[in-house]
């Protein structure tokens, strides 16, 4: 297999896996200064290692080799245009960021409970659930799993509306 095209860095992810490593490493080497005892190291040293392996595999994707997808293009030797989001797309990015603003800043005043469920019927509605049944549903089943799960973990109560 003959390899065309050229190499791409793509510079944004390796600096994030870079930043993302370096937290990792950062926890590992604090909670082993802190304490080297087993109960101290049980949960964090394995994860903190799974996740170091995890950042390593995802390294060589951010070198993508790229293939011209036409012949007129390679012959002159022009790139193809990056593909934008339409004004609709950036709109229902703006609208699904709001909604999470608002999710964070109504949680206590409304209730946790309330707001999720808001925010989920409004956020399956926007990437393109249109049945109302199945995305109520699913809001609901869902909202009930998470505050009666962080319930379980978590020992404060929530400020809850209806649950």
């Amino acid at each position: 297999m003959t390899k065309t095209g050229k190499l791409k860095i793509q510079w944004g992810h390796l600096v994030l896996l870079a930043i993302i490593a370096g937290w990792i490493l950062a926890y590992l080497l604090d909670a082993r200064a802190t304490s080297m005892r087993v109960s101290n190291l049980l949960l964090v040293q394995p994860v903190a290692i799974l996740a170091l392996i995890l950042v390593l595999v995802l390294v060589p994707q951010c070198f993508v080799r790229e293939q011209p997808n036409d012949t007129t293009l390679a012959a002159n030797n022009q790139d193809t245009p990056p593909a934008k989001e339409t004004p609709l797309e950036l709109a229902k990015i703006g609208i699904l960021t709001a909604a999470f603003v608002a999710l964070a800043f109504l949680m206590e005043r409304i209730g946790f409970d309330v707001s999720v469920f808001a925010f989920l019927v409004l956020g399956l509605y926007i990437c393109g659930e249109r049945n109302w049944i199945a995305n109520l549903a699913f809001s609901a089943i869902f909202t009930v799993a998470l505050i009666y799960g962080y319930g379980a973990i978590i020992p404060f109560p929530f400020p809850l509306a209806v649950l």
